[in-house]
C-alpha cells in the first residue's frame, strides 16, 4: 500500500469518526434540550371516610414531590379544573383512549395523573381489624390516550391517620419513578414511530349485512376464556369494562392487542392474557384466509356483586368499531368476571 493510499484511508476514517461523534453529540444535545413534561394532576376519585382535607392529602403529597423535579412542569390546578369541567369529566378511571385524548387536549398536557383513593377498616381474621389507605394511580399519555403506567399502593396501620400518612410518604417517595416512567414512555413512543415497518394486511371485521360483508366469513371461535379478577381490583372494589382491539391472523394466531378502554388494577393485562388464549378458525374473504381486526370486551366486577347486563358501548361516530361478541358460538355471553 503506497503512502498516498494510506493518507486517503486515514482521511476516510477521520471523517467517519467525526460524523459518528457529531451524530452522538446531536442526539445528546436533543435529549438535553428536551422540554420538561407538562403534567396535570387531575386527582383521585373515590369515597373515603375521612374529612375533605384528609382525603386530599395523597394528591397534595404527590404534587409537592413532582414539583421538585426539573423534568416536570406541573400545570396549575386553576387551569386544570375548568378544562376538566369543560369536557364534562366526572372522575372516571375506566376511560377509552378517545375520552382520555379529549381530556388531555382540553388541559394541554403531555401526561395527566388520575386514579382512585380509599380508606377503610378491614378485618382479615376474627377479632382482628386494621385501618387501610390505598391509591390506584394512573399515568395517562395525553396524546395517545393510553394508560402509560399504573401503580397500586396499599398501606395498613392501627389508625386511619397512620395509614394515610404512610400512603402519602410512599407516593412522595415514588414520584421520581413516575417521572422516569413518563420519560421512558415518551421515548418509547418516538422510537416505535420511527421504526414502524411495512404494515401487515389486516381487514376490519365487516357487518354481516353490509356490502363489505359479501364473500366474507368471520372467524369461528372454538373456546371461551374467562379473565382473572386481580387482587388489586378486589382490594379496591373495582367494577370496570376493558375493551381491546385484537388482530386475529389468517394463520390462526392472535396478533397485536391494543387496549382501547383501560381500567388499570391488572385488569388490562388479564384481558390481554385471556385474548391470547382464544382458539379460532381464521376468517375468510372470498374463500381465502384473512387477518381481521375486531373488538373484544370483558366486564369485570366483584363476585359479591349481582350480575347486571352491561349496555353496549357506543361506537366511534367516525369509524364504526366491529364488535366480536356476536361471532362467538351460540349460546354465548361476553366473558365476564362474576
Amino acid at each position: 500500500m503506497n503512502k498516498a493510499m494510506k493518507i486517503r484511508l486515514s482521511i476516510i476514517v477521520v471523517l467517519i469518526c467525526g460524523l459518528s461523534f457529531t451524530g452522538g453529540a446531536r442526539v445528546r444535545g436533543m435529549a438535553m434540550r428536551q422540554s420538561p413534561l407538562r403534567v396535570a394532576l387531575v386527582g383521585f376519585s373515590g369515597a373515603t371516610t375521612g374529612e375533605r382535607a384528609e382525603s386530599e392529602q395523597p394528591q397534595a403529597a404527590l404534587r409537592a414531590a413532582l414539583a421538585l423535579s426539573a423534568q416536570v412542569a406541573l400545570i396549575d390546578a386553576a387551569q386544570v379544573k375548568p378544562a376538566v369541567a369543560g369536557v364534562g369529566y366526572k372522575g372516571s378511571i375506566n376511560m377509552s383512549r378517545d375520552e382520555a385524548r379529549r381530556l388531555g387536549a382540553a388541559i394541554g398536557c403531555d401526561f395527566f395523573i388520575t386514579g382512585k383513593r380509599d380508606s377503610f377498616t378491614r378485618s382479615d381474621a376474627k377479632q382482628e381489624s386494621h385501618e387501610e389507605a390505598l391509591v390506584g394511580l394512573m399515568i395517562v399519555d395525553a396524546r395517545t390516550g393510553e394508560l402509560a403506567a399504573f401503580d397500586f399502593i396499599n398501606e395498613k396501620a392501627t389508625t386511619r391517620a397512620a395509614a394515610l400518612e404512610a400512603l402519602n410518604a410512599t407516593l412522595a417517595a415514588r414520584a421520581t419513578t413516575y417521572v422516569e416512567r413518563m420519560i421512558a414512555h415518551r421515548a418509547g413512543r418516538a422510537q416505535a414511530h420511527s421504526s414502524a415497518g411495512v404494515a401487515e394486511r389486516i381487514e376490519d371485521l365487516p357487518d354481516a349485512d353490509s356490502a363489505a360483508g359479501a364473500g366474507f366469513t368471520p372467524p369461528e371461535f372454538l373456546n371461551r376464556v374467562k379473565p382473572e379478577y386481580s387482587n388489586e381490583a378486589e382490594r379496591a372494589d373495582i367494577t370496570a369494562t376493558v375493551e381491546a382491539m385484537a388482530v386475529f391472523r389468517a394463520d390462526g394466531t392472535v396478533g397485536e392487542i391494543q387496549i382501547t378502554r383501560w381500567a388499570g388494577f391488572g385488569l388490562d393485562e388479564a384481558a390481554a392474557r385471556a385474548i391470547r388464549q382464544l382458539k379460532f378458525k381464521p376468517a375468510t374473504h372470498d374463500g381465502h384466509p384473512a387477518s381481521v381486526r375486531a373488538t373484544v370486551r370483558y366486564n369485570f366486577r366483584r363476585i359479591s356483586e349481582p350480575t347486571q347486563p352491561t349496555a353496549p358501548v357506543e361506537p366511534d361516530a367516525e369509524k364504526p368499531v366491529p364488535d366480536l361478541r356476536k361471532y362467538f358460538p351460540s349460546p354465548y355471553r361476553p366473558p365476564r368476571c362474576a
